[in-house]
């Protein structure tokens, strides 16, 4: 869950006119959101990767827990 195909996922921004992001993996969606807040100066990427490990692991388990399996 959260690696491979996903139905897509896209999104329009009400300040840029026209604009729009497209993704067909959760996880290229969540690196991307983790790596704008690097650029945009309020995380360091070492605290981005750590987080995004904890994420997934804490989806991964809550999933489990759920009997849903990976």
């Amino acid at each position: 869950m959260g690696r491979g195909p996903v139905p897509k996922l896209s999104t329009t921004s009400a300040t840029a006119k026209g604009v729009v992001r497209q993704w067909t993996r959760i996880e290229d969606l969540s690196h991307e959101i983790a790596m704008a807040r690097v650029w945009g100066g309020l995380h360091f990427r070492f605290t981005n990767e750590a987080s995004l490990g904890m994420g997934r692991a804490i989806g991964e388990l809550a999933v489990a827990r759920q009997g849903g399996g990976l």
